[in-house]
């Protein structure tokens, strides 16, 4: 199946670990013999003006919107492509083999279970979708309806808005309706998950392998916690240096 991979980052001052991200990606898709296409801060001008100027300061927001635009637009000026991928750009595919995308699915989210310690400090899992990592099919009708949701809800939302407010959030109310196609190989890992992995184990690291349906080959390591403490954990480059060296020397084990 002609299928792409596609990613965005900006292309000036990239922390070492979000390149060995993408160079995982890249590597991944061309271990499956899939193009791969990379996007600077171009990505933007996708993004409706009235909406660009609404979300200036909430990037992330544009980049939800930005990457549906990209992927319907691929999928309809090129007559042999078959299906995109969209996979952020701070995932970190460490087992390629196993994150395998079935052919029959013609649209698809990534699974986020999500280990955050309660206030008595036990800790709790959070079962939600993400779009991490998103697949299209030139099929799916699900595209054109999700972009059509994602624009209008970015209209009409007033006041402050969440950075996940047109991914994850948007994503589980609809996947809690209608049960869209999970990618369970691709995962995400919250700040505590994140120590455990740099450390080599912990509680929280064996809640997310113990609750994740099938095993991870792929995590989303979170970038938007870069530079924030979060329930005591220092969300710093060495911390996600020492969990690619990890996830790429032993994986979740």
């Amino acid at each position: 199946m002609h299928t792409a991979v596609i990613q965005t980052y900006r292309t000036q001052d990239q922390p070492c670990w979000v390149a060995e991200c993408l160079a995982s990606a890249k590597a991944w898709a061309e271990l499956n013999a899939w193009d791969y296409l990379f996007c600077g801060d171009e990505i933007f001008e996708l993004v409706p003006q009235a909406l660009r100027e609404k979300y200036a300061l909430q990037l992330p927001l544009q980049i939800d919107i930005a990457r549906l635009i990209w992927a319907r637009d691929l999928l309809r000026k090129n007559p042999t492509l078959e299906r995109v991928v969209w996979l952020d750009a701070d995932v970190f595919v460490f087992d390629p083999e196993s994150v395998y995308l079935d052919n029959t699915i013609d649209f698809a989210v990534g699974r986020q279970i999500w280990v955050q310690p309660t206030e008595g400090r036990a800790l709790k899992t959070y079962k939600q979708v993400h779009n991490a990592i998103l697949v299209f099919q030139k099929s799916t009708p699900t595209l054109d309806f999700l972009l059509q949701t994602v624009l209008n809800l970015a209209e009409r939302h007033d006041g402050p808005a969440t950075p996940q407010l047109l991914g994850p959030k948007l994503l589980t109310a609809l996947h809690n309706i209608v049960g869209f196609s999970v990618i369970d190989t691709v995962g995400m890992v919250s700040p505590i998950v994140l120590a455990d992995l740099a450390a080599g184990e912990g509680p929280a690291l064996k809640c997310l392998t113990s609750a994740s349906p099938q095993s991870i080959g792929a995590v989303n390591l979170c970038t938007s916690y870069r530079g924030q403490t979060v329930n005591g954990i220092v969300c710093d480059d060495a911390l996600f240096e020492a969990a690619i060296r990890k996830l790429a020397a032993s994986g979740l084990t």
